[in-house]
């Protein structure tokens, strides 16, 4: 989302970085309307837009006059009351949403992050692993028995066995790709690994076994058998003929036959590579673009690819035909662009770790900072106290519970059933175990049998918070500088978020909703106060308030009116229409012709008095292009063979663009003004103009503008 500029020329404000000012070093520059304007206001937005000018006097009356203009169109706004409009609120909040996200992380780690994934990317290494599976949400349990496996594992490799070995054989490797790769990862760089297992592989010397390492995944052990700098970006062409282990000897054998051919075929020249890609190749998405890949990096393609096309050292030379698992290849090098350096990539850095698990680890500091800074603290016995008015329901939201109900009526809200009172009401004969097509978890009360009536109990709306009967949960459960959080807040909080999940211990439920309902009204409370904790945050809020203003009050009182009011502009036109005029023109026939032979043989019809249709429909008879005529009104700066011409007549031959070029000059046609369709635009630019000054007139008029000078000129 970006902000509409509205401030024409030098005075524009956007990302103004500012110092913080007290109120004894910030005086007051100026007052409009009453309204006061502090020196480092002026100050910092003067400063941005006159980065390497001196700063001298006649320079600050220069842009204060600009300065002026500006605050009296905001101040015009406020008083239509533009910033009270729910449009310029809604605007005004999306920005600062926006604003405020690089504010509410630890923008130092944040740095750190980048800085140590640049680092990486420049270097790639090549692993082997064994992963022996384990959920994030695990039980203790089957969390040590992972443990005690991982850790086996590793004594048996770090023991001397084989690691691929270890990886394929009985209680080895729980990822399925280690039946074809024994655990060998290829090369890989940075962000291409969730991050705890990067991290490892990176710290991890060349040859050595790491300690086990967790990730979502389970638990790793990761050998790194190499390190190589890191290769840049390469784009390729490749032609594939599909050959798998699977196929016959006979198959195998064509399928190799083909690929030479097409190797010999572009070898000698008889193809171009493109052309053999496209008779070739069995790779349908990229035949038709000439066998035309999309550039890529280590880890994007299978290695033994990846190695052939990175060994290839010049654009356009091929390889030799190389099977990989997939089939026969040939590959010709299309371009190559080397590692970026920090500047280049830090966007692209920045944006992967806001959207990687690193992004986590600058959030969980970041809300520990703030639970220090705000003076946390916490009442756990207080939150378990309020976990007693939950139920399972609370895993539910969203899901549909079927029970057996006889002589249930349909709609009928207040049917009961061992105390349950149903939210709505779906009768129908079960049919196989369904209701039509409500399909829900069966009560295990009671388990119907096919031709009973049944009920489905719509539980969309979860878990519901009784307010009435939890009215004594209003202890404290945390404070942030002083401000007290309630049992009944987090219930709420529990209530709105609810999910359908699978069920847990209620205890492990609520803390979790717990921390989440911490974090959540930390960053809020943070957020609040970022114009007070950051002047340049609080600038830069202020300057798109304004600028949004000064968008919508300015389009009212000048761009969209200049456009509508075509009365006010055929006024305008009828006023300045001699500031919008034709040049000197010349009503002339301009002949090019397809050499000095034809100019000449045209000439000698025009001198006989022939017409210039009647002289090009002649000479055109045996060669239609020989001669192209263009008649009609055109100024010098049109046509540069006009340039030397002031008295009608035959012009004499120049050379333009490998042609003879001449002119017929018929006459001169004096200037006068362009009628207003053809000058619109430009008319419309102007009474844009004098609207905005008129306006600005009216508002110097109406209200109060006090500088003080001396302030003013105290800037250095």
């Amino acid at each position: 989302m970006m902000m509409r500029t509205v401030l024409g020329g030098a005075l524009c404000i956007l990302s103004v970085a500012v110092v913080a000012q007290s109120a004894s070093n910030d005086p007051v520059l100026m007052t409009v309307d009453g309204q006061t304007v502090p020196r480092s206001e002026f100050e910092a937005i003067y400063k941005k837009n006159n980065k390497d000018a001196p700063v001298t006097k006649e320079a600050l009356d220069e842009y204060l006059d600009l300065f002026i203009n500006y605050k009296l169109k905001v101040r015009a706004a406020e008083a239509a009351g533009l910033d009270t409009a729910a449009k310029f609120r809604s605007e005004l909040q999306g920005y600062r949403a926006q604003l405020a996200r690089p504010y509410l992380i630890d923008r130092g780690l944040n740095d750190q992050l980048m800085q140590e994934a640049f680092n990486r990317k420049n270097e790639e290494v090549r692993a082997s692993h064994i992963l022996v599976n384990l959920a994030p949400e695990a039980s203790p349990e089957d969390t040590a028995a992972a443990w005690k496996r991982i850790t086996a594992l590793r004594a048996r490799v770090t023991g001397g066995e084989d690691f691929a070995k270890v990886a394929q054989g009985p209680g080895g490797s729980d990822d399925p790709s280690v039946k074809s790769n024994g655990g060998d990862l290829g090369y890989f760089s940075v962000l291409q690994m969730v991050y705890p297992f990067e991290t490892a592989a990176y710290k991890t010397p060349v040859g050595q076994v790491s300690q086990p390492v967790r990730t979502r995944f389970g638990y790793h052990i990761i050998k790194v058998t190499d390190r190589r700098p890191a290769q840049g970006e390469i784009k390729v062409a490749h032609i594939m003929i599909r050959s798998v282990e699977g196929d016959s000897p006979e198959k195998q054998a064509a399928a190799e036959a083909k690929i030479q051919e097409a190797y010999q075929q572009v070898k000698n020249g008889t193809l171009s590579f493109a052309d053999a890609a496209l008779k070739y190749s069995d790779d349908a998405a990229s035949s038709a673009k000439g066998g035309e890949l999309a550039p890529f990096t280590t880890g994007k393609m299978i290695p033994e690819f990846e190695a052939k096309a990175f060994a290839l050292k010049s654009d356009g030379d091929i390889t030799t035909p190389f099977k990989t698992p997939y089939g026969w290849h040939i590959i010709e090098r299309l371009g190559y662009t080397p590692p970026p350096s920090f500047e280049e990539v830090k966007g692209d850095l920045k944006a992967k770790i806001a959207r990687d698990s690193r992004a986590e680890i600058t959030r969980k500091k970041f809300l520990n900072d703030l639970r220090a800074e705000y003076h946390y603290k916490d009442f756990p016995k207080n939150v378990q106290a309020a976990a007693k008015a939950l139920d399972s329901t609370v895993f539910m939201k969203g899901s549909l519970v079927m029970d057996t109900l006889l002589r249930a009526n349909a709609g009928d809200a207040e049917v009961t059933r061992k105390g349950l009172k149903y939210d709505r009401v779906i009768t129908g004969v079960l049919k196989e175990g369904k209701l039509g097509s409500a399909h829900g978890r069966m009560n295990p009360d009671e388990v119907p049998a096919p031709g009973d009536t049944v009920v489905v109990r719509d539980t969309q709306r979860g878990w519901v918070y009784d307010k009435a009967k939890n009215a004594k949960l209003d202890k404290p459960v945390f404070t942030i500088d002083g401000k007290t959080f309630s049992q009944a807040d987090l219930l709420e909080y529990i209530q709105r978020n609810q999910r359908r999940e699978a069920k847990q211990p209620m205890a492990k439920y609520v803390n979790e909703k717990f921390d989440s309902f911490v974090d959540d009204r930390l960053l809020e409370y943070e957020d609040a106060r970022l114009e007070g904790k950051y002047p340049e945050f609080r600038m830069l809020m202020k300057e798109y308030h304004d600028g949004i203003l000064l968008f919508e009050l300015t389009d009212q009182m000048v761009w969209s009116k200049a456009v509508k009011d075509t009365a006010g502009l055929e006024e305008y036109y009828g006023q300045h229409k001699f500031d919008f005029m034709y040049p000197v023109r010349y009503d002339a026939d301009i002949f090019t012709c397809a050499n000095a032979g034809v100019a000449k043989q045209v000439r000698s019809m025009l001198k006989k008095g022939k017409t210039a249709a009647e002289a090009a429909t002649a000479v055109n008879q045996k060669d239609s292009a020989a001669v192209v005529v263009e008649s009609g009104l055109f100024a010098k700066e049109e046509k540069p063979v006009l340039k030397e011409v002031s008295l009608p007549g035959l012009t004499a031959d120049i050379a333009q663009d490998g042609k003879t070029v001449f002119a017929n000059l018929k006459k001169v046609v004096q200037p006068e003004p362009k009628p207003l369709e053809e000058a619109k635009g430009l008319v419309t630019a102007a009474y844009q103009d004098q609207l905005e000054k008129d306006w600005i007139k009216d508002l110097r008029a109406k209200y109060t503008v006090r500088v003080d000078q001396d302030v003013l000129y105290s800037i250095k």
